[in-house]
């Protein structure tokens, strides 16, 4: 792995390392709001009425800007929010179909999670907080945790 400082130069070097590190921080991210997503709708006696009803929706939506953001590191961060939230949309939109291979997919627990299982107007609202609080988080992320030169 040494020979790649020489190959492409220390500036490029710092610059990947840069990347990989925004990157890990976005996965550790992510998989936290998967866990606190899903805790949302497990343990539904940890949390408050209104956590329970409508948490988990607002934190899948922020955790897909973490996601987005790992594959895409140098897109700017209000173009993978309102990607995001597009999105969301069509997939709440998506519940709308109850078509015979909808309902297969939602057989599954990860389809179930994935696509939803019924149309709700709320999910849309809660999709556009989660998507603005994880683009919020997104920022404060990249301004003042990671800066480039440091």
């Amino acid at each position: 792995m040494y020979y790649t400082v020489f190959l492409i130069g220390e500036g490029q070097l710092l610059h990947k390392t840069f990347l990989m590190k925004r990157k890990l921080l976005y996965a550790i991210l992510f998989v936290f709001c998967v866990w606190l997503a899903l805790t949302t709708r497990t343990h539904k006696a940890w949390f408050p009425e209104l956590v329970v009803n409508y948490g988990g929706d607002i934190i899948w939506a922020g955790m897909f800007v973490f996601f987005v953001r790992i594959f895409f590191p140098k897109t700017p961060l209000w173009k993978i929010a309102l990607i995001n939230y597009i999105l969301g949309i069509l997939d709440e939109l998506s519940q709308l179909n109850q078509g015979p291979f909808m309902l297969y997919l939602r057989s599954f627990t990860l389809g179930r999670l994935m696509l939803g299982v019924g149309f709700l107007w709320s999910d849309i609202v809660c999709y556009g907080i989660g998507t603005l609080i994880g683009w919020g988080i997104a920022i404060l992320i990249e301004k003042y945790l990671l800066q480039e030169n440091s």
